[in-house]
């Protein structure tokens, strides 16, 4: 007589729902992107597995399944971020096998990888997070960004702006945004606040140049 079992075993569960919480960093970090539906659909699919807690055959399926297929996806989706899913894939596959009523050993060494890949996932995704979005947000600007006419922008900037260094500032460059050309002047972030408002002012005198403001570093570095 065989026993039924009765539903996925928690380690199982456990591991799924590390894959699943393992998109939301991604989703965070590419939000904005312009294929950004493809991201919420790929976690969608990452997160499928854990509706099917009941039925263990049809979780292991679709853990296996999406696992299988995030590897390829995420090597064609290289360049909009769709390798980001890789360690959620790792632990869908992991969770499709990781039942130690069904096999003890194994289970167990699928349950401990697991937790190295969740604990690894982690740290890479706090390390992230600090560097490219919650350091930028924290940190003091050092660049003014400029509005500047089209006519302005196309002469030598290097002829028109050197004298601004004398004011302290260390790089002058121009950029398009939003089809508007800009002006960014970085200084030093230790430069006195008396010398920035007269390089501020000075910049704002140039001609073309209006609309001085600070730059966030996220988006001027």
């Amino acid at each position: 007589m065989t026993t039924r079992v009765a539903g996925v075993h928690r380690w199982q569960r456990a591991l799924a729902g590390c894959a699943a919480l393992g998109t939301l960093p991604v989703l965070g970090w590419l939000l904005g992107s312009q294929v950004y539906p493809l991201h919420v659909g790929t976690a969608i699919a990452v997160a499928a597995p854990l509706f099917l807690v009941r039925r263990p055959v049809a979780f292991t399926r679709a853990a296996t399944t999406v696992g299988l297929l995030l590897l390829p996806w995420g090597l064609l989706g290289m360049y909009m971020g769709m390798c980001l899913f890789w360690p959620s894939a790792a632990l869908l596959l992991l969770s499709a096998y990781a039942d130690p009523r069904a096999r003890p050993a194994a289970a167990r060494l699928m349950a401990v990888t697991g937790a190295a890949v969740t604990a690894t996932a982690l740290a890479c995704a706090t390390i992230a997070t600090w560097t490219f979005h919650l350091a930028p947000a924290l940190a003091e600007p050092h660049t003014f960004r400029a509005v500047i006419t089209e006519e302005a922008y196309l002469d030598s900037l290097d002829a028109r702006y050197t004298p601004l260094q004398e004011l302290g500032a260390t790089g002058v460059s121009g950029t398009w945004t939003e089809e508007l050309p800009h002006l960014e002047v970085s200084f030093p972030e230790d430069l006195p606040e008396e010398r920035r408002a007269a390089l501020r002012a000075e910049i704002a005198k140039l001609p073309g140049v209006s609309g001085v403001e600070l730059c966030p570093v996220s988006e001027c570095g």
